[in-house]
């Protein structure tokens, strides 16, 4: 009876020491925050926006052009005018790229907010900053990017 007795109250000691101990896992797990900072790789998104290709060889044609109408204009100039001219062919270039690329780089921001939105993610930082923890979303911001 004795030994009966002994090994009940084991058994109920072991049950009450488990009871406290084993809710602490999940006590700690609930405790712990969730990451609020999600990161994103833009360059991974940017290769992957439709027609991006054809964008980028559009605007290398326009470099092109650029140069040999800088070529051609500048045979015959001095020194300083030729830089003007190149300051000036270099200016409007930057200004037709950008026109073409604004687009792209809206969208790309737009999809960014709205995946930080749906994942409750006040700060998205660039991929290349993190060193640990955070929320990768580069997949989601591509699939919305091209919704």
């Amino acid at each position: 009876m004795k030994k009966i007795s002994r090994m009940i109250s084991l058994v109920a000691a072991a049950l009450f020491l488990s009871g406290l101990v084993a809710p602490a896992p999940a006590l700690a797990a609930k405790a712990a925050p969730e990451p609020n900072v999600g990161y994103v790789d833009r360059q991974q998104v940017f290769n992957s926006y439709p027609g991006i290709q054809d964008l980028l060889r559009q605007i290398q044609s326009m470099r092109e052009a650029a140069q040999k109408d800088y070529d051609a204009r500048s045979k015959d100039l001095s020194p300083g005018e030729r830089k003007a001219l190149n300051d000036t062919i270099a200016r409007e270039e930057a200004q037709r790229e950008d026109a073409l690329m604004k687009p792209v780089g809206d969208k790309i921001e737009a999809s960014i907010k709205a995946v930080a939105g749906e994942k409750g993610l006040p700060a998205i930082v660039d991929a290349g900053i993190v060193v640990y923890g955070g929320i990768d979303i580069t997949a989601d911001v591509i699939a919305k990017m091209k919704q």
